[in-house]
């Protein structure tokens, strides 16, 4: 089994080269994966991720979303902490970078959501498991935020991975700091890890 560095690296770097007609299309595929979810139907408020570094595009995603009155929120790097709170994103929001040269918007504190308060959490992930392990960037972010709401007994939203379907491995070891995913979408599959089937 590879550590997590090798597959970190190896799964960046397969990503990183694929050309902007597949990404496209990915992107399309996971949008028709996304509609047939049933908790979309019924979410107000989801969690998502302005895309980069190869992850695969949920534009076309929040397209349909805004059309069916799902308000959408990105993560918001707060200073001098790990714990992630959402802003609210439309198509005309302005972005501006972070301390961390990431692109997000520019709003209050007060206009900001804490992740229990938000029916779906859709998180990119560079690599996952048939165990619904999830290996992200190595930040810490999400766990770290969705330990914080844990703790204070807050609500959680269901957690869903989103990735290329070809960033499944075979094995990805856990450490105990993971909080694993309910799910995984893909541009061609849906995973259930709560009961271990697969959806198509």
């Amino acid at each position: 089994m590879q550590d997590k560095k090798t597959i970190r690296t190896v799964v960046r770097r397969q990503r990183q080269s694929i050309s902007q007609s597949f990404q496209r299309i990915a992107a399309i595929g996971l949008a028709n994966q996304l509609q047939s979810l049933p908790e979309i139907h019924r979410a107000k408020n989801i969690g998502v991720y302005l895309a980069s570094d190869g992850e695969i595009d949920l534009w076309p995603s929040m397209e349909w979303c805004w059309n069916n009155q799902i308000e959408t929120y990105v993560p918001i790097v707060q200073n001098q902490t790990k714990i992630l709170r959402f802003a609210p994103f439309g198509r005309y929001t302005k972005l501006i970078k972070n301390r961390l040269g990431i692109l997000e918007p520019e709003v209050k504190k007060t206009e900001t959501l804490e992740v229990g308060k938000l029916d779906i959490l859709f998180m990119p992930l560079v690599a996952f498991d048939s165990c619904g392990t999830r290996l992200g960037m190595g930040g810490g972010f999400y766990d770290s935020t969705l330990h914080a709401s844990r703790d204070a007994r807050g609500s959680k939203p269901l957690r869903i991975g989103v990735a290329h379907e070809f960033q499944g491995v075979e094995k990805i070891e856990s450490d105990p700091w993971d909080i694993p995913i309910d799910r995984i979408i893909t541009d061609c599959l849906i995973r259930d890890f709560t009961n271990l089937m697969e959806l198509n």
